[in-house]
């Protein structure tokens, strides 16, 4: 009887055997790798363990224990009716069902009856020409932490942007006040436009003699730089030879051809300051060979009234009309988001056919590496660190690198790109390239080469001395002596070749007449003069803001030559000229200079027409609080003036 029993009990032993042997081996490839867990380990032990008692079963012990079963089944047959047995296996099943569907029931419950609970929330500071995609990119990480937990968000990302070098500062100060103020709350994780900005951030660190706040960095993905030209200008000879050509071959066609080409300004944006490494470098261009090359850029940038500004917004310039057809320096990411429709808000959809960009990749080209970049601040919540874990992991899978393919970004090599990245938005999905950006000496040694080609600055500033000006500010100063003292912050920055005249309105009247920063006034360095200038002025009078422009431009413009040209007007009244604001749009049109307006107060951006004409001139209009004129007479001087500062204001 037992011989019998146990012959019967030979297939369960056989299938014991196979069972304990492939359990065991899909537990150790389940945990390939070094274990980085508790639950890892575990697999690993129990894994080798399972699969060496059915290694001992298959070689000696099947017998013994072929034996013993049969026992057993004697056994329990004996003891155990087949209704039992059955009962107990339905017991089971019910048990393992309730236990799988418990846990999900239990949470849809809870959900429906108190809602999902707070997600942890994580600041993203990126670049603003990044700013759309990141916030993409955000997007597509809530929705899929949602999707994985019964439509309740694990993170919520707040994404918000700073200037790359305010960026670069604030971070490498250790996030002072002033970061706080100008830029916003310290961030939990930073994605820069390259690791050239991290690279700026340790040097910014260094010098401020703080610790860097970088707790861990990886590059999540790049985008090379491209020269992209509109469809309607590619020539049939050039249309097949896109990734054949160098940067010097493709420069000297741009040449030969006479097109004008632009291109995001270095001192705002990060594809800016690439794509003048790259041009300059795979070029050779050195003293005049860098000067022609700005020359060139410059003339483009005047005659279709692009802004000095990043990708973003040239590109926005370039879709609301372009009838000349420049030629974009930029990166893949922005051409192809341009293609898209994307990064305005102008209501347009893409541009047509004809003035959609094609890439062209020269066979030397870079790419912008786009690191993700984790900070540690003593504040940083544990919920908030953990989400940031989980959103770089998440970067770095499949789902995720899709999602940085919908962004126009190539995640890094062996997985494959589509849609946007292909022909129909003018890129090629196939494209080789350097991923790395240069060292951060080559960019700042080409940044000083740019400083010294480019132009110099002629401008001419017009502040408003009306009676509104006398009006507290801050409860200690009025809003004129902010405004001097924004004036002579920004003063600082001219170089000995720029020009410079500061005039006051109503009653117009000169200061300091438009001449070169280098030739004092009556013995008094100019910067000096037009300081002691404005301490002797006092507010008063009505606005006449439109005719102070006017005459502003026309002035500005005598004796132009070789100079980028700019009014800067600042104003906390509505005009009270009476003038027609499409004719003075007219009237400063095509003039040459570029018209800015700071608005404080009363006075309004969307007001007389001022946004049109300092669009159309290439200039802007800035709707500001007293307190940030400094900062933004700063910035719009930087942008202004070239050459080195002098040191003697």
């Amino acid at each position: 009887m037992a011989d019998k029993e146990k012959e019967s009990a030979r297939p369960l032993v056989s299938i014991l055997v196979a069972l304990f042997t492939g359990a065991g081996i899909a537990l150790q490839q389940l945990s390939t790798g070094q274990p980085a867990s508790f639950a890892r380990w575990a697999m690993l032990i129990g894994g080798s363990i399972i699969g060496g008692l059915g290694g001992l079963f298959a070689a000696g012990l099947f017998e013994s224990v072929l034996h013993w079963s049969g026992d057993v089944l004697q056994k329990l047959r004996i003891f155990f009716a087949p209704k039992v047995l059955g009962f107990v296996g339905g017991l089971c099943l019910v048990a393992l069902a309730i236990g799988y569907l418990a846990p999900p029931t239990v949470d849809f419950t809870k959900r429906w009856l108190r809602g999902c609970d707070r997600p942890a929330a994580v600041r993203v500071l990126t670049s603003p020409e990044q700013l759309d995609a990141v916030r993409q990119l955000a997007d597509a990480y809530e929705s899929a932490t949602a999707a994985a937990d019964h439509g309740c968000p694990g993170a919520e990302l707040y994404v918000y942007a700073a200037k790359p070098d305010a960026a670069r500062e604030a971070i490498g100060s250790g996030w002072t006040n002033d970061a706080l103020r100008q830029v916003g709350p310290r961030p939990d994780v930073w994605l820069p436009d390259s690791t050239a900005d991290v690279d700026a951030a340790r040097d910014a660190a260094a010098r401020f003699a703080v610790p860097v706040p970088i707790a861990g960095q990886r590059v999540i993905a790049a985008s090379p730089v491209v020269l992209g030209v509109p469809a309607a200008a590619v020539p049939d000879d050039l249309a097949a030879r896109r990734e054949e050509l160098t940067w010097k071959q493709l420069w000297d066609e741009v040449v030969r051809r006479g097109w004008d080409v632009v291109r995001p300004d270095p001192s705002v944006s990060g594809a800016g300051s690439l794509a003048t490494t790259v041009l300059y470098d795979r070029t050779k261009a050195d003293g005049p060979a860098a000067r022609a090359i700005e020359q060139r850029i410059e003339r483009s940038l005047d005659a279709g009234g692009f802004p000095l500004a990043d990708s973003t917004e040239l590109l926005c310039r370039k879709r609301a009309g372009d009838p000349r057809r420049a030629a974009v320096l930029t990166t893949e990411q922005s051409l192809v988001r341009y293609n898209q429709g994307l990064g305005c808000d102008l209501g347009t959809g893409p541009p047509d056919a004809e003035q959609a960009l094609v890439a062209f990749y020269p066979r030397d080209t870079i790419g912008a590496d786009h690191p993700l970049v984790r900070l540690g601040w003593d504040t940083t919540a544990a919920a908030a660190t953990a989400a940031v874990k989980d959103f770089e992991s998440w970067l770095g899978r499949d789902d995720g690198k899709r999602a940085l393919v919908r962004t126009a970004l190539r995640p890094p090599p062996l997985f494959d790109v589509a849609d946007p990245l292909s022909d129909r938005f003018g890129a090629h999905a196939g494209i080789a390239f350097e991923r790395r950006p240069p060292s951060p000496e080559t960019i700042r040694t080409t940044l000083q080469r740019y400083s010294q080609a480019r132009r110099p600055g002629r401008i001419l500033l017009a502040l408003d001395v009306s009676g509104s000006m006398s009006t507290l500010a801050d409860g200690r100063q009025t809003r004129f002596q902010v405004a001097s003292a924004g004036v002579g912050k920004a003063l600082a920055l001219m170089s000995g070749r720029d020009e410079f005249g500061l005039r006051v309105f109503p009653n117009t009247r000169d200061l300091v007449p438009l001449g070169r920063a280098d030739v004092p006034i009556a013995g008094v360095p100019r910067a000096k003069a037009a300081t002691d200038a404005l301490a002797q002025v006092r507010p008063g009078g009505d606005t006449p803001l439109l005719q102070t422009v006017g005459d502003g431009v026309t002035d500005a413009a005598r004796d132009l030559d070789e100079q980028i040209a700019g009014l800067v007007v600042l104003t906390d009244g509505n005009d009270t000229s009476g003038l027609d604001p499409a004719g003075v749009d007219n009237r400063v049109h095509d003039k040459g200079v570029r018209v800015f307006v700071i608005a404080i107060g009363e006075a309004s951006c969307g007001a007389f027409g001022l946004r049109d004409i300092t669009a159309h001139s290439g200039g802007a209009c800035y709707d500001a609080a007293t307190g940030d004129i400094g900062d933004i007479l700063t910035d719009l001087f930087g942008l202004l003036w070239g050459g080195e500062p002098t040191n003697d204001g």
